[in-house]
């Protein structure tokens, strides 16, 4: 099971924008373009590289430059060729909420894809990261957290596990609310997305 010890605070330490502000600055958003045509090659290119990492930049950058984050998030519904860098929890939440105005399945089905995977085979880390969900069931966007809570539930139940140990992640899975979250898994495409989905 992947360790979730970077899903901390995200940085928002103004010297670490710095190196990004010769890039942005220098570019503007044209409206009514679409997203590979409204920002310069740099920019583009600077973006794909955060999106490729771990999220945390990505965030900051469009927390101290709002006016991208449309044109990211329908970039990143077309971003198939991720590096082996999985998001930072806190930080695909935060571009989940920030992005909430554009969301379509495609780019929700991307950030999803980032997120560390949960494997059954250490049953003391998976009890570990379910305290984990729990706490931050309240901070982390509701669709995180419905995907891990289902995601947990499903392990349990395919998982051989102590009894008491079952009961004790039953109870704690129970305590977070199931609550509906837009529907990014219907088999349906994005119109007008012509790259057929990632399974």
């Amino acid at each position: 099971m992947s360790t979730f010890s970077d899903s901390g605070r995200l940085l928002h330490d103004i010297t670490e924008i710095e190196q990004y502000r010769r890039i942005l600055e220098k570019d503007t958003v044209k409206s009514g373009e679409p997203h590979w045509a409204s920002m310069g090659k740099n920019t583009i290119t600077l973006f794909q590289v955060l999106i490729d990492q771990d999220l945390t930049h990505l965030v900051m950058v469009l927390e101290h430059y709002p006016k991208y984050i449309e044109a990211v998030c329908e970039h990143f519904r077309y971003a198939y060729s991720y590096s082996e860098n999985t998001a930072n929890i806190d930080a695909a939440s935060e571009l989940l909420k920030m992005g909430e105005p554009y969301f379509t399945k495609q780019f929700v089905r991307n950030v999803m894809r980032k997120l560390p995977k949960i494997e059954s085979d250490d049953r003391d880390a998976l009890q570990s990261f379910m305290d984990q969900v729990q706490d931050n069931q309240h901070l982390w966007h509701p669709i995180i957290t419905m995907h891990y809570r289902n995601t947990i539930k499903r392990l349990i139940s395919e998982t051989p596990l102590h009894p008491l140990q079952r009961i004790v992640l039953d109870k704690k899975i129970n305590s977070i609310h199931e609550v509906g979250t837009y529907a990014y898994e219907t088999l349906d495409r994005d119109s007008h997305l012509d790259i057929p989905y990632m399974n």
